[in-house]
């Protein structure tokens, strides 16, 4: 018997179907060429870190970071994780931000912001210096230097850079409330010699402020909306010469009397 001819459709479709078939393997030789030639590449030394690169450090010394992240030099840069490196630099230091970016072929970039410094806790014979999230940034023993405000009433029974201080449980909401008192003062706070809390009551203190110029502010239980117009009310005072005395915020309006 003789064999039909194909059809020209036919033999058009099998061409194409083999045509495909070799595209593919084609690929796949490519693919596995690739893998066998970068493989060695991202193994071998190309990509091991020889610079770290700092930026951003202001009071904390490069050579104290690098020191922190030494241990990475000579690892591949590729294998390195980014939020390994910025969880190790913010337990130890007391940074706000910390960006690390694998610049290629070995550098890794480090760029901080550190915290400001906004306040003063007093601590065994000396002050923590804290940001307004609370989280200490240093350790001294005086403050000359330091045009801050110092927060009084409250007991530190441990301290640690880059970490918040240990104050008493039935204390510790108390602190969060100065720190939300300190985020509504920012535009007076440079004008502040002491933040004092007075503990009449276990339930709530009542807080009181004092200028550097000779003013004391009673804030009472701290209401956030009356706190955001005390720079005002103290300009009016000053301007209008109305000496120094108490400005009371706890009422429901604010009252001004002059010290006797």
């Amino acid at each position: 018997m003789l064999m039909k001819e194909q059809a020209p459709f036919e033999i058009y479709r099998n061409q194409e179907i083999k045509r495909k078939i070799n595209f593919k393997r084609l690929l796949l030789i490519i693919f596995f060429l690739c893998i066998i030639t970068v493989i060695p590449i991202i193994k071998g030394p190309f990509f091991n870190i020889e610079n770290i690169e700092i930026a951003g450090n202001e009071s904390i010394s490069k050579k104290e970071i690098l020191r922190c992240v030494s241990q990475y030099y000579g690892k591949n840069l590729l294998v390195v994780k980014q939020d390994v490196v910025k969880n190790a630099i913010m337990q130890k230091f007391p940074i706000k931000e910390v960006q690390v970016k694998h610049k290629l072929p070995n550098t890794l970039s480090i760029n901080i912001k550190e915290r400001e410094i906004v306040a003063a806790l007093n601590y065994l014979n000396g002050f923590v210096l804290i940001d307004c999230q609370g989280v200490i940034v240093k350790k001294v023993s005086r403050l000359e230097s330091y045009s801050i405000p110092i927060i009084t009433g409250l007991t530190i029974s441990d301290a640690k850079v880059a970490k918040q201080p240990s104050i008493d449980k039935n204390s510790s909401e108390h602190y969060k409330k100065v720190l939300t008192c300190i985020k509504h003062l920012t535009q007076i706070m440079p004008e502040l010699s002491e933040i004092h809390l007075d503990f009449v009551s276990q339930q709530q203190p009542e807080i009181s402020l004092y200028t550097l110029d000779g003013y004391e502010i009673l804030l009472g239980n701290a209401d956030e909306k009356k706190m955001d117009y005390i720079k005002d009310l103290l300009e009016d005072i000053r301007t209008n010469d109305r000496g120094k005395g108490v400005l009371d915020m706890s009422c429901d309006i604010p009252v001004f009397k002059p010290f006797e």
